[in-house]
C-alpha cells in the first residue's frame, strides 16, 4: 500500500508538471509515471536492459490503472495519457465513464467589498484588484482538484457587490483555463444562498446581521452531459415600437433547436413517439432561469415550455433596484457576439461618422447589452426538483354535499364532515355559515385560510420518476409505484361569500365561491401556511432520498440550487438565521447549495399541493404526461439536488 501511494503522488507531480513536446520527453514522462527512473539512461531498447527488472505501473492490474488515473485532476489527464498508448485508452475510458465528472467546486466571502483587503478601495480600488480576488475564491474552492472542468459558472452576490460584478464575471473568464467554453451567470439578490469552504450553507438575507456576501459555484460536468444558455435583452419602450429589436428571438429559437438535437443524438427516448418516454427524456434536462422581472421571465419560461414541457426548470426573479443590471451572463456564443460588435465598433470609428446623427454618437464607446433574463440548461443530467410552502390543514375533512355552478368556479352550499376513518358522518349536511364559524372559533380569524380540496396524484420530483397525474378515484394499480401516489391539496383563495336573501336582516353566508370545479363526493377541508410545516415537508422531500443513513452514503447528490422567497427567511422563522439550510447540512452534509431570494420562484407546485394540468391533451389525464410542470409562484421555497446517475 506504501509502494502504490508513492507511485500515485510520483504520478501526480508528472502529471503537474510541464507539457512535453518530443516523443522522447513523453518517454521520460512515462519512465518517472512507473518509478523507473533510469530508463533513459540504460542500454537501448531491444539489448538486454535492466529496466524490466523494476514494477511498472503498466504491470498491476487494470483495475489498479484505472483508481491511480481516477485521482488526477482535469488539468493532469491529458499529461497522463501523452505517457504510453496503454495510458492514453485508460485515460479515454475514464472521461468517457458516466462517473467522471459530475462535481461542484464553491466558495463564499462574507461581507461587502469595504472587508476584503484587495477590493477596499471601491471603485478606485488597485487595478487588477479583481483579479487577485478572484484567484483566491478559485483557489479556495479547489476547483483544479476535480477530474473535470468546470463547464458552468453561478454567481450570487448581494446588492453591495453589483458595482464590481461585471469585472468580477470578466476575472472569471480571463482565468480560467477553458475560458472559451465556459458559461458564467451572475445574479444580485436582496439575499443569497451559498457553501463556504468548509461545506456549511449560509442564508444571507436583509434580516441578518451581517447581509453582505459573494457566493460561487463551479460545476464540473462529464462528457455525457452538455451546457446550453440562452438569454433576453433588456430593449427600451422606444426600441420596441420602432422595431429596432435585436435578434434575441432567433437566438433562443436558434439555441433550443441545437438542444433538441443533441437530446435527440444522445438520449433515444426522445425520439420515441410514446408521450411518456418522451417527457422521462425531457426531465434529463436542468434549467436553471433567472430574471430581473416578470415580463422577460414569464416571456422566456413560455418559449422553453413551448419546445419542452417535462424539462426540470426552476429558478426565480432576481435584483433589487428596477433602475440597476441584477443579470449578468456570459457564454461562448455571446461572447463571439461581442467580438463581432467591438470590431463593428472600431470599424465605424475608424470609417467616421455618415450623418449628423452618427456623428454625435461617434464619440460613444461601445457598450454590453443589458440582460434582463437568462436560462442555462444541463441536459442528460438527474435532478431532483421540489418546491415547499407549509400547508397546514385547519379543520377536519369534508366531503362536498351540494356545489353549484358559478362563472367564477364553484358555489360551494354544504359540507358533510369525514371521520378519521374515512366514514362520513350521518344526519343532515353541516351549512357553510355554520363551518366558517367554527373555523373562525379555532384559527381565530379567516385571514390567510385558503380552501383546498383533496387530489390523489403520482408525485414526480426525480428526473428518474414515472411521469403520469390521475384524479381521485382513478385506477392507478399496474405500472405506476404505490411509492409515489400521494394525496395532495389544490388550494386556493376564497373568490367571494354568497349572502343569504331569503332571511332580510341576517349577515349569514349562504355559500362561498371557489375557484374550483367541485362536484358532490370531492374531499375538502380550509388550510393555510405556517414555519412548522414548511419545514416538515422539506423533511418529506429529503426522505424520498431515502434513510439518513442512506443519503449520507448512497443519495449520489454532489449539489444544489436553492431559491427563498422574499417573505420567508427570518421573517418565516422569528428572526432566526439558516433555519432551512441547517436542514440541509444535517441532512446533506456532503452537498452544497447555491441560490438566492427572489421576488417570484419558478419551479413545481409545493410537495403537498397539487396543480391541475390542463385538459384537452395537455396532461393531467391517468397515462399521460404532465407536460405543465413549472408555475411562476410566490412564498415558496424551491430546492434542486443534482445527482450522479
Amino acid at each position: 500500500r506504501e509502494r502504490e501511494r508513492e507511485r500515485v503522488e510520483r504520478v501526480t507531480r508528472v502529471g503537474r508538471s510541464s507539457r512535453f513536446s518530443s516523443a522522447g520527453a513523453r518517454r521520460h514522462t512515462f519512465a518517472m509515471a512507473t518509478g523507473d527512473v533510469e530508463m533513459e539512461s540504460a542500454a537501448p531498447t531491444g539489448s538486454g536492459s535492466n529496466a524490466e527488472s523494476h514494477t511498472r505501473v503498466t504491470d498491476l492490474p487494470l483495475d489498479v490503472q484505472q483508481s491511480i488515473l481516477g485521482s488526477l485532476d482535469w488539468q493532469s489527464l491529458p499529461k497522463a495519457a501523452m505517457a504510453c498508448s496503454s495510458w492514453s485508452e485508460l485515460v479515454r475510458r475514464h472521461e468517457s465513464s458516466p462517473g467522471c465528472g459530475l462535481e461542484w467546486s464553491h466558495a463564499m466571502f462574507r461581507g461587502s467589498p469595504a472587508k476584503s483587503p484587495l477590493l477596499r478601495g471601491g471603485p478606485k480600488s488597485v487595478p487588477g484588484a479583481e483579479r487577485d480576488f478572484v484567484r483566491g475564491l478559485l483557489d479556495r474552492s479547489g476547483y483544479l482538484d476535480k477530474s473535470t472542468r468546470p463547464d458552468l459558472v453561478v454567481v450570487t452576490v448581494t446588492p453591495s457587490w453589483e458595482p464590481k460584478l461585471q469585472l468580477i464575471a470578466d476575472a472569471f473568464l480571463e482565468l480560467l483555463p477553458n475560458r472559451r467554453s465556459v458559461h458564467v451567470v451572475c445574479c444580485v439578490a436582496v439575499g443569497i444562498i451559498g457553501t463556504d469552504e468548509s461545506g456549511v450553507v449560509h442564508e444571507i438575507d436583509d434580516g441578518s446581521t451581517e447581509a453582505d456576501a459573494i457566493a460561487v459555484a463551479l460545476l464540473h460536468l462529464g462528457q455525457n452531459q452538455r451546457v446550453f444558455s440562452v438569454a433576453e435583452r433588456n430593449s427600451s419602450a422606444r426600441q420596441r415600437r420602432k422595431k429596432h429589436v435585436d435578434s434575441s428571438d432567433e437566438e433562443i429559437d436558434r439555441t433550443l433547436s441545437k438542444m433538441e438535437a443533441f437530446m435527440k443524438g444522445s438520449v433515444p427516448e426522445a425520439e420515441s413517439g410514446d408521450p411518456a418516454q418522451r417527457c422521462r427524456a425531457e426531465r434529463g434536462i436542468l434549467g436553471l432561469l433567472v430574471g430581473d422581472n416578470v415580463y422577460d421571465v414569464s416571456d422566456m419560461k413560455t418559449k422553453i415550455e413551448g419546445r419542452f414541457g417535462c424539462i426540470h426548470l426552476m429558478g426565480g426573479l432576481c435584483g433589487y433596484d428596477t433602475r440597476k443590471q441584477a443579470v449578468y451572463y456570459s457564454s461562448p456564443e455571446s461572447r463571439k457576439l461581442e467580438e463581432e460588435a467591438r470590431a463593428a465598433a472600431r470599424r465605424d470609428t475608424a470609417e467616421g461618422p455618415q450623418t449628423r446623427s452618427a456623428a454625435a454618437e461617434g464619440g460613444r464607446p461601445w457598450k454590453r447589452p443589458r440582460i434582463s433574463a437568462c436560462a442555462l440548461f444541463v441536459c442528460n443530467l438527474r435532478s431532483t426538483r421540489a418546491s415547499y410552502r407549509g400547508i397546514k390543514q385547519l379543520m377536519p375533512d369534508y366531503r362536498v354535499e351540494v356545489a353549484e355552478a358559478d362563472p367564477d368556479g364553484s358555489k360551494v352550499c354544504s359540507l358533510r364532515q369525514v371521520a378519521g376513518d374515512g366514514r362520513v358522518e350521518e344526519g343532515p349536511p353541516v351549512p357553510i355559515y355554520q363551518v366558517l364559524r367554527e373555523l373562525e372559533e379555532v384559527h381565530g380569524s379567516l385571514h390567510g385560510v385558503t380552501f383546498g380540496v383533496k387530489r390523489r396524484s403520482l408525485v414526480s420530483i426525480d428526473s428518474q420518476d414515472p411521469v403520469a397525474t390521475a384524479d381521485d378515484g382513478t385506477d392507478l394499480a399496474g405500472h405506476l409505484p404505490a411509492t409515489h401516489v400521494r394525496t395532495q391539496v389544490e388550494s386556493v383563495d376564497i373568490v367571494r361569500g354568497v349572502w343569504d336573501s331569503t332571511s332580510p336582516g341576517t349577515s349569514r353566508l349562504e355559500a362561498i365561491v371557489v375557484p374550483l370545479d367541485l362536484g358532490p363526493q370531492d374531499v375538502c377541508s380550509f388550510y393555510t401556511y405556517s414555519a412548522q410545516e414548511s419545514l416538515r415537508e422539506l423533511g418529506e422531500i429529503l426522505d424520498t432520498l431515502g434513510t439518513q443513513e442512506q443519503r449520507i452514503e448512497g443519495s449520489g447528490c454532489f449539489g444544489g440550487f436553492l431559491v427563498i422567497c422574499n417573505a420567508r427567511g427570518t421573517y418565516l422563522h422569528n428572526g432566526k438565521q439558516n433555519v432551512e439550510s441547517n436542514v440541509l447540512t444535517s441532512a446533506l452534509p456532503n452537498t452544497p447549495v447555491i441560490g438566492f431570494f427572489a421576488n417570484g420562484e419558478v419551479g413545481p407546485m409545493p410537495f403537498r399541493e397539487y396543480f391541475a394540468a390542463p385538459r384537452g391533451g395537455e396532461g393531467g389525464e391517468s397515462g399521460e404526461a404532465q407536460h405543465v410542470n413549472t408555475v411562476l409562484q410566490g412564498n415558496t421555497s424551491v430546492l434542486t439536488l443534482l445527482r450522479r446517475p
